[in-house]
């Protein structure tokens, strides 16, 4: 379906939806055109923690995984 078919049914849709359907596709609207302003400040605390996590990795004091070993971790075959 080509992007000016695309609109003329997503006005349609519009016009004769109810609340439910409006605040829906205005949630989704609203999270798409506001995702690019977010932006997420890590924590001194946070900071530290991976700083911390890391240094354990590089010391060789932290257990890392292959690809493998980790989905197998994850979906309970170890």
């Amino acid at each position: 379906m080509q992007v000016t078919n695309i609109r003329q049914k997503l006005h349609q849709y519009i016009d004769n939806s109810d609340e439910k359907l409006l605040k829906l596709m205005y949630a989704i609207a609203k999270e798409y055109y506001d995702d690019d302003d977010f932006e997420y400040s890590f924590t001194e605390e946070e900071i530290k923690d991976f700083e911390k996590r890391r240094t354990d990795r590089v010391n060789g004091k932290s257990k890392v995984y292959n690809w493998t070993e980790a989905k197998d971790k994850i979906i309970g075959k170890k």
